[in-house]
């Protein structure tokens, strides 16, 4: 079973445990998901089957968009609301129009320190699993990309926003740092992300439905070129299908420089070629075999 899975996890469930899930009721072994989801987050997250695995890499850095409420007054240790307290500061000199003022400054590059209830690698450990047990550690701050940043809805105490952000942002740590720059202080509510690359939240599958109509996979079941729409296409001759599936570069005249989609002359995918233009080639790059 090869393809991709518009996958929807619901709050209150890991990642991992999901993929497990996925795994368990359609019997597959080998699957992955792009992008992982907080326990308390809710949304898409890719599921990839099979060979489908093999072609995150080509789309993994893509951006995504978060629907998140940021709640004022206080901020907590896991930067959400399933944290512990530990500032407060008043929030009652807070204005729809002065949210809207600081949330420009957050849009662009900007700077995060990693949280410490966080998935990130730190020496070989991650670094929740050092926050769990009482530990902190020196984490450097990183560059991420905000590309949107709108404010749906303001309440006094809290307000709804949504953000597209490049890969590796944190949307809690947005928050808390949106709260300092208004001198005050925050945390995250709930969280959705409601696109990653050309996943997103309508069409998208539950476990619950993915167990209901594990037999139809014809409904849930996306092939493997699917997210891969943005790359250029390149149909094969059957002599050039062959040669690259050996391994063998084939002679190329186009302009495209860069990933191409393969597909074989009956119009079927069978992986990704890298053409060069200045040497006139496709060389194979992620060939299918079954």
């Amino acid at each position: 079973m090869d393809g991709f899975i518009n996958f929807y996890k619901e709050s209150g469930l890991a990642s991992n445990k999901a993929l497990e899930r996925i795994k368990k009721i359609l019997g597959v072994e080998k699957a992955g998901f792009l992008g992982t989801l907080d326990p308390v987050a809710a949304g898409v997250l890719p599921v990839a089957l099979g060979w489908g695995t093999r072609f995150f890499p080509y789309f993994e850095k893509a951006p995504k968009k978060y629907r998140a409420e940021i709640l004022f007054g206080s901020e907590t240790d896991t930067q959400d609301s399933t944290g512990t307290t530990t500032v407060v500061k008043s929030a009652a000199h807070l204005t729809a129009a002065k949210l809207a003022e600081a949330m420009e400054r957050f849009k662009g590059e900007i700077s995060q320190v990693p949280p410490m209830f966080s998935a990130k690698k730190i020496g070989g450990r991650r670094l929740y699993e050092i926050a769990r047990k009482g530990g902190v550690v020196e984490r450097e701050p990183k560059k991420v990309f905000v590309h949107s940043l709108e404010l749906e809805s303001f309440s006094g105490d809290g307000a709804v926003f949504t953000a597209v952000v490049s890969r590796g942002t944190y949307i809690r740590t947005l928050c808390e740092d949106v709260g300092r720059a208004l001198d005050s202080a925050a945390h995250m509510g709930a969280l959705v992300r409601e696109e990653a690359h050309v996943f997103k939240s309508d069409g998208s599958w539950t476990l619950s439905r993915l167990e209901e109509r594990r037999d139809f996979r014809d409904e849930w079941l996306l092939p493997l070129d699917f997210p891969l729409g943005f790359m250029p296409k390149y149909p094969a001759t059957a002599m050039e299908k062959k040669s690259l599936s050996n391994g063998r570069f084939i002679f190329y005249t186009g302009p495209d420089a860069g990933p191409v989609r393969l597909y074989s002359p009956d119009g079927g995918f069978f992986g990704i070629g890298h053409a060069d233009p200045s040497q006139k080639r496709i060389n194979p790059e992620r060939i299918i075999s079954r």
